[in-house]
């Protein structure tokens, strides 16, 4: 068969499986076929360095040799899946992460980040007898989380959002905090720091509320224990997956003895969360990370790589803020078509990095990879910028409360933010009970 081109596979894709969207028109036009530490290759032989971490997924990148050694083994001598729930691996891990991170009692497992994030809403509904949760920040794309980006109530799930607003969370949980199962949130390190989110867990602890870290990407990212991880910000669950199994599919709860021990009652089950090679390869990834210098050594590149892409933005005369910590910061610039064509051109050049703003590294990252990925940020930048003409050196308050709104549902405290959480808290209070749904005992 003669080799096609990345549109005309692309187009074959587009035929039998791709969605137009989210498959093709918010990537970068190659199909890969292989990668190697954070190389891609795609069908026409081109090598692109990955800046998203196959968008955090990957935590030591492609192929890691202790990674590779493990799952082989495993599969090997031990098998993939077993008709036991519970397998020595499942348990060992379990002990690492209860020990890893404070909130840490008991930990059980599924395969998304989603899934963890759906788990922990119905284990805190479980847990407490209550139904209401109140959210801030994307959980994933499961039915109860559809309408993440904006101030208010969804009866039919029972969610409330309160748009990353102390006020607007301490407002609610006065008004119905009785009611209330579990507050779960994602942290956003360039927008809110620790003291925000310890904040928001003193707020939960004062009404008896669960307050719920989703750490599905901060978790090693984070630093090197995510949020929570750096014993200043208690929770009573956090969720974990991407980087867990760098890349396989893996993800998992994390929280109170408690709370967990609800998980026959919330009904959560699944064949596949028995699947024992990703535990394996989440175990390598915990030795690597926690015997080695390489996180330490991510963060110092991707620290490299974040100033040295706000110093090249600062040379072409492009309005941006730079900010995060340096294994996931986000660069915010004046419009999305701005960052898309600069992100393209970047493409173009031998970088794949995420159109969102959102960079992360691999601790497979060289000084090397660096250089090259800032000498491909820069001729797209430079390309980009020649095109266009700024009327200010600096990004616009509006323009940075757009990009907190679209992207994690931040909104800023004005009249009619305000506005908007009387009537939320409104619906929460008027809300018909029959609507709350009973929670059925586990049938797998």
């Amino acid at each position: 068969m003669t080799a096609l081109t990345n549109q005309e596979t692309i187009q074959r894709a587009r035929r039998c499986t791709a969605a137009e969207d989210y498959d093709i028109g918010t990537r970068f036009p190659s199909v890969f076929v292989s990668a190697q530490g954070s190389w891609m290759e795609d069908v026409e032989g081109r090598r692109i360095l990955d800046v998203t971490a196959a968008s955090g997924a990957l935590l030591l990148g492609n192929r890691h040799p202790r990674v590779v050694e493990s799952i082989t083994r495993c599969i090997a001598e031990h098998g993939t899946v077993f008709a036991s729930t519970l397998s020595l691996p499942r348990i060992e891990l379990a002990e690492r992460l209860c020990e890893r991170y404070p909130a840490g009692e008991k930990a059980v497992f599924s395969k998304t980040g989603s899934e963890a994030t759906t788990a922990a809403i119905r284990l805190a509904r479980a847990a407490s007898g209550r139904d209401v949760i109140l959210t801030s920040g994307y959980h994933g794309w499961h039915d109860w989380h559809l309408s993440y980006l904006r101030i208010g109530y969804d009866a039919g799930n029972r969610i409330g959002c309160f748009g990353y607003s102390r006020h607007a969370l301490a407002r609610m949980l006065d008004a119905f905090g009785d009611d209330v199962a579990a507050v779960i949130v994602t942290p956003e390190p360039a927008w809110f720091d620790e003291e925000y989110y310890r904040g928001l867990s003193r707020l939960c602890a004062s009404k008896g509320v669960l307050f719920i870290i989703d750490e599905v990407i901060t978790a090693f990212r984070w630093g090197v224990r995510g949020l929570n991880g750096t014993g200043n910000v208690p929770a009573d669950l956090i969720t974990m997956s991407k980087g867990l199994g760098n890349g396989h599919s893996i993800s998992s709860v994390v929280g109170r003895r408690d709370v967990i021990d609800a998980y026959d009652t919330a009904g959560v089950a699944g064949t596949y969360t028995r699947e024992v090679p990703p535990m394996a390869a989440a175990l390598a990834v915990l030795d690597e990370i926690d015997g080695t210098q390489a996180h330490a050594n991510a963060e110092r590149l991707g620290g490299v790589l974040r100033d040295g892409m706000r110093d090249v933005l600062a040379a072409v005369g492009i309005p941006a803020v730079v900010a995060g910590p340096p294994m996931m910061f986000d660069v915010v610039m004046p419009s999305e078509q701005i960052s898309w064509d600069v992100y393209r051109a970047a493409f173009d050049h031998g970088a794949y990095f995420e159109d969102s703003g959102t960079h992360m590294v691999t601790t497979a990252f060289t000084d090397a990879d660096v250089d090259h990925a800032l000498a491909a940020f820069e001729k797209g930048a430079r390309e980009v910028a020649e095109r266009h003409t700024f009327e200010a050196d600096a990004l616009s308050p509006e323009r940075l409360a757009q990009f907190r709104a679209e992207a994690f549902g931040g909104e800023l405290d004005d009249e009619v933010v305000r506005q908007r959480i009387e009537q939320t808290v409104q619906a929460v209070v008027e809300r018909d009970p029959a609507l709350a749904r009973r929670l059925d005992p586990s049938c797998g």
